[in-house]
């Protein structure tokens, strides 16, 4: 096991930390909370990758699980992308 960690290693771009063997510029960060995707699941909207929870309307700020709409780079639930400004 030592050799496997070593190799690891040299492979890494030096002064990087690594996660889980993986250099952290090469893990997603969050478009909601800046902070690396260390999920199971990562979500891309708008060529952006989100945290499932961090996904949320920009209105009402409930969190977007199947569906989204955008508009000007935000994202929306359907009730209020389709809200009639007024």
């Amino acid at each position: 096991m030592m050799q496997s960690s070593a190799l690891a290693a040299e492979g890494a771009v030096k002064g990087l930390p690594e996660i889980l063997g993986v250099p952290v510029q090469q893990i997603p960060q969050c478009a909601g909370c800046n902070q690396h995707i260390l999920d199971k699941f990562i979500l891309k909207v708008l060529d952006r990758h989100w945290h499932s929870s961090c996904l949320k309307c920009a209105d009402c700020q409930m969190q977007l699980a199947e569906r989204c709409f955008s508009r000007a780079g935000s994202v929306y639930c359907k009730e209020d992308f389709f809200k009639v400004p007024g």
